[in-house]
């Protein structure tokens, strides 16, 4: 009983129920924003812990009657999504007379991804591109829906710690927009607000922008983005009405990582959906080893077979779609690699497991993509996908073997540079136009001076 708790500090005080009695708030702050504060709460009915989520709705909130109404049925729906990237609400409700909503959601103990990032400073490509892909999954789901979240930020995203896996939260200012209608009203965190949000009418593509602006936040580290470009809250108001990017995205140095993020913050009309931006080149699959030669890579155990080929080349494993690409490649004579190509993938329950094997001339072989496609493409039926998956594949896995080559002849290296980005013979240091358009360009403009995995 609430007087029993109340009168013994071992139990925790109730200071509210939601109408049907299941869920109790207890008299305990676990967050607190501009609008809002979050109270540990407990599912009296499934014996589980639970935040409570009081949302309150001011006159400066931003909020018409008709918001209100699109808020009040946007919480009715947020009940019915399930999806493992985004929290759990269980149920939610506006009371007017208070003038605040109520949401009940999964309580998730780990920390927001903000003060993830600021508590662990190394963090990689791999693990960036894993949050980027979790989320944009979440917001397809929502999208989808017609769910638009509108204060998409890294404090309103949730990481465990444990597994690594990302959820969106705190939807006290979504709202649900019909099939081809925008919504009003100026609502969000200012530095990650969209442009279009300023000027009226916006959907779902506003939370593009906001995803956009964590992305540059994990990579670069820097949480407040128009720091140094305004003095005054209501200049940051105006740099983003205007359309002006923060200065840090110009210490992205990675250009795919950058474009990606730049492709999140185009105006609304040329913007990509979170379906189209889960195809986007960084967050292509990335090669992970499995046993390398020289190098301490190996990210899982290595049965025997691998070990055995590892000592003769690099073997390789990488998972796309609904299939496995397995790699072997090694040195079959100077300039002369062997390719051992295994796609593995599942029809009617039963695994088939479809195999070639090539020889690639690193003297001769000038353009890997045309190599994939002319001689493994055509053999074993690779799709548009596949073949890009398998490009990139290979290209890195050459790099890796001929790498921990020592036999190989100079006028090969030369030929296409693996000792570095310039020619040793100095007289090859110009690429064409063609060139530079196709997927790879062996060692000119992609070798490293030493040799750099893709398993960001």
């Amino acid at each position: 009983m609430a007087s029993s708790s109340s009168s013994s500090s071992t139990f925790k005080q109730i200071i509210k129920r939601d109408p049907t009695g299941q869920y109790v708030m207890y008299n305990e702050v676990i967050g607190r924003g501009q609008y809002k504060e979050v109270y540990k709460g407990f599912d009296s009915v499934n014996g589980t812990e639970i935040a409570w989520c009081v949302i309150f709705l001011q006159n400066t909130f931003g909020l018409s009657g008709i918001d209100l109404t699109y808020v009040c049925t946007e919480n009715i729906l947020l009940k019915r999504m399930d999806h493992e990237n985004i929290v759990k609400c269980h149920t939610s409700w506006i009371d007017y007379r208070e003038r605040s909503i109520y949401i009940i959601t999964e309580l998730f103990t780990s920390l927001s991804l903000r003060r993830y990032i600021k508590n662990h400073t190394l963090v990689d490509f791999k693990v960036v591109k894993s949050w980027c892909i979790q989320i944009l999954k979440g917001l397809d789901y929502l999208h989808s829906r017609g769910i638009v979240h509108r204060d998409i930020k890294l404090d309103n995203i949730f990481i465990s710690g444990n597994s690594g896996t990302v959820k969106i939260g705190d939807f006290g200012v979504a709202v649900y927009l019909k099939p081809g209608e925008f919504a009003g009203g100026i609502v969000g965190t200012p530095q990650y607000m969209a442009p279009e949000l300023y000027h009226g009418l916006y959907n779902q593509l506003a939370d593009i922008h906001s995803f956009g602006m964590c992305v540059l936040q994990m990579i670069t580290r820097v949480f407040n983005l128009y720091l140094d470009q305004s003095i005054y809250r209501h200049s940051v108001y105006y740099l983003v009405k205007t359309g002006v990017k923060p200065t840090a995205l110009n210490t992205v140095t990675d250009p795919q990582a950058k474009q990606f993020i730049e492709r999140c913050l185009l105006p609304a009309a040329s913007r990509p959906s979170a379906k189209e931006l889960l195809n986007d080149p960084f967050l292509a699959p990335s090669v992970s080893a499995t046993s390398t030669v020289r190098t301490n890579s190996c990210l899982v155990p290595c049965t025997v077979r691998d070990r055995v080929d590892g000592l003769l080349g690099v073997v390789k494993e990488v998972e796309f779609g609904d299939k496995k690409f397995k790699l072997l490649v090694k040195m079959k004579d100077a300039g002369i690699v062997r390719i051992e190509l295994s796609v593995i993938y599942s029809v009617e329950g039963k695994e088939v497991d479809v195999k070639t094997e090539v020889d690639f001339s690193l003297e001769t072989d000038n353009n890997i993509h045309q190599f994939v496609m002319k001689n493994i493409a055509t053999k074993i039926k690779l799709s548009t996908e596949d073949v890009a998956v398998v490009t990139e594949f290979i290209d890195e896995v050459i790099k890796e073997v001929v790498y921990n080559q020592d036999f190989i002849p100079n006028k090969v290296l030369n030929a296409r540079h693996w000792h570095g980005e310039r020619s040793l013979s100095g007289d090859d240091n110009k690429t064409t136009k063609n060139e530079r358009s196709s997927p790879r360009v062996w060692g000119r403009l992609m070798m490293p001076n030493r040799l750099r995995t893709f398993s960001f």
